[in-house]
C-alpha cells in the first residue's frame, strides 16, 4: 500500500490559519446574540417613538418655543428679576396680546358675518340666474341645484351633528391641553436647562463635552435667529395683508389678514396657501375685486421674496430647496401641518 505524500508545508500553514479557533466561534456566536439583542431594542425603542409621536411633537414645540422666548426672559433676568418671574411675564405678554387680537377681531367678525348671510344669498341668486340662461349643461343644471343648496344653508344653517359637535370640542380641549403643556414644559425646560446640560455632559470626557457644548449652542442660536425671523415676516406679511384686504373691503378682511400672517411660517408654499381664502372671498363680491386681491397677494409675495427675506432672515441657518421640500413632505407624512410647521428648524437642527 503506497502512503500520500504530505502536503507542503505552506499548505499545512495555511490550513492552520483559516480552522476555527474555540475562542473565535464563542465570540462570534455571543457577537451574534448581542446583535440580535440590540436589535430588537432599536425596533422596540422606534415602536415606543412611533406611539408617542404627540408626546414628541409637544417636546419639540416646547424646546422650539423656549429658543424664541429666552432671548427676552435672560434679558428681564438681567434687569434682576428672578428668572421664574421672567418667564411668567413673557407668558402673560403672549396670552394678553392674543387676547387683545382677539377682543379687536370679534366685532368686525360678526359684523362681516351679518353683512354675508344678508347679502350673499340674492348675489347666489343672480348669478344662479346667469347659469340658468347659460348654454352650458353643467353650469344649468349641476350648477344651478348646487347654488341653491348654498343659498338654502346661507339662510337656513343646518343643524350640527352630535358626533361632529362632540369631535369639535375633544379638539378644542386638546387644543388647549396642548397649549398649557407647552407652556408648562418650556417653563422647567428654561428653569432647569443649565442643571440639565450639565448633567449630560458629565457622561463624556472634557474634550468630547467642550465639543458637544458648543454644537448645542450652534444649535440654539442658529434656531433661535431663524424662529424670530420668521416670526417677524409672519407678522410684516400678516399686518401687511390685513391693510390691503381692509382697503379693498374684502369681506372677513381681518380673519383673512391672519390666515396669510399665520400660513406664512410654512415654507415654499404656505405665502401661496394663505392668499387663496382671500381670493376666493373676493370672488362672491365680484370678480373684479377677486383680481385685485390677487394682484396684491403677487405682489406681496414677491416683496417677501426679494426685499424681505434677504434682509430679515441673514441669521437663518441655509437649506437647499431639495432639503426644504423633502423635509416638508416628511413633516407633513409625520404630523400633517403642525409637521409641516416644524419641518425646517428641525432639518436646520439637523445640518448644524
Amino acid at each position: 500500500m503506497e502512503s500520500r505524500p504530505s502536503p507542503p508545508a505552506e499548505t499545512q500553514l495555511d490550513d492552520a490559519l483559516l480552522a476555527p479557533d474555540p475562542l473565535t466561534e464563542t465570540l462570534l456566536s455571543r457577537a451574534n446574540g448581542i446583535g440580535a439583542i440590540t436589535l430588537l431594542l432599536v425596533l422596540l425603542l422606534a415602536y415606543f417613538l412611533v406611539e408617542i409621536k404627540a408626546v414628541i411633537m409637544l417636546i419639540i414645540i416646547a424646546y422650539l418655543f423656549g429658543t424664541i422666548i429666552e432671548r427676552p426672559v435672560n434679558s428681564l433676568q438681567r434687569r434682576h428679576l428672578p428668572r421664574a418671574l421672567s418667564i411668567l411675564l413673557i407668558y402673560v405678554a403672549i396670552i394678553g396680546g392674543i387676547g387683545i387680537l382677539a377682543y379687536m377681531l370679534a366685532p368686525t367678525i360678526q359684523n362681516e358675518a351679518d353683512i354675508f348671510r344678508r347679502e350673499a344669498p340674492d348675489q347666489l341668486r343672480q348669478l344662479q340666474a346667469t347659469w340658468r340662461s347659460s348654454g352650458n349643461g353643467v353650469l344649468s343644471g349641476p350648477g344651478v341645484d348646487g347654488l341653491q343648496n348654498l343659498i338654502d344653508n346661507i339662510q337656513r344653517p343646518p343643524d350640527i351633528p352630535e358626533d361632529t359637535a362632540r369631535g369639535v370640542a375633544v379638539g378644542v380641549t386638546g387644543g388647549l391641553l396642548g397649549a398649557v403643556s407647552i407652556f408648562v414644559i418650556t417653563f422647567y425646560y428654561l428653569m432647569e436647562k443649565d442643571f440639565t446640560r450639565s448633567l449630560l455632559l458629565m457622561q463624556f470626557k472634557p474634550a468630547t463635552a467642550t465639543r458637544i457644548r458648543r454644537t448645542l449652542d450652534n444649535v440654539e442660536q442658529q434656531l433661535g435667529r431663524w424662529m424670530r425671523g420668521q416670526l417677524t415676516l409672519c407678522l410684516i406679511i400678516g399686518v401687511a395683508s390685513t391693510i390691503a384686504y381692509g382697503l379693498l373691503d374684502v369681506r372677513f378682511w381681518p380673519v383673512l389678514g391672519l390666515i396669510a400672517g399665520i400660513t406664512e411660517a410654512i415654507p415654499l408654499i404656505g405665502p401661496w396657501i394663505g392668499g387663496v381664502p382671500a381670493v376666493a372671498m373676493a370672488l362672491t363680491q365680484s370678480w373684479q375685486k377677486a383680481l385685485m386681491v390677487a394682484a396684491i397677494a403677487v405682489i406681496i409675495q414677491f416683496s417677501e421674496n426679494w426685499i424681505l427675506v434677504p434682509r430679515v432672515m441673514k441669521g437663518a441657518v441655509g437649506l437647499t430647496p431639495l432639503t426644504v421640500f423633502l423635509a416638508l413632505l416628511i413633516g407633513t407624512e409625520f404630523m400633517g401641518i403642525i409637521g409641516a410647521l416644524l419641518a425646517i428648524p428641525i432639518a436646520a437642527a439637523i445640518q448644524v
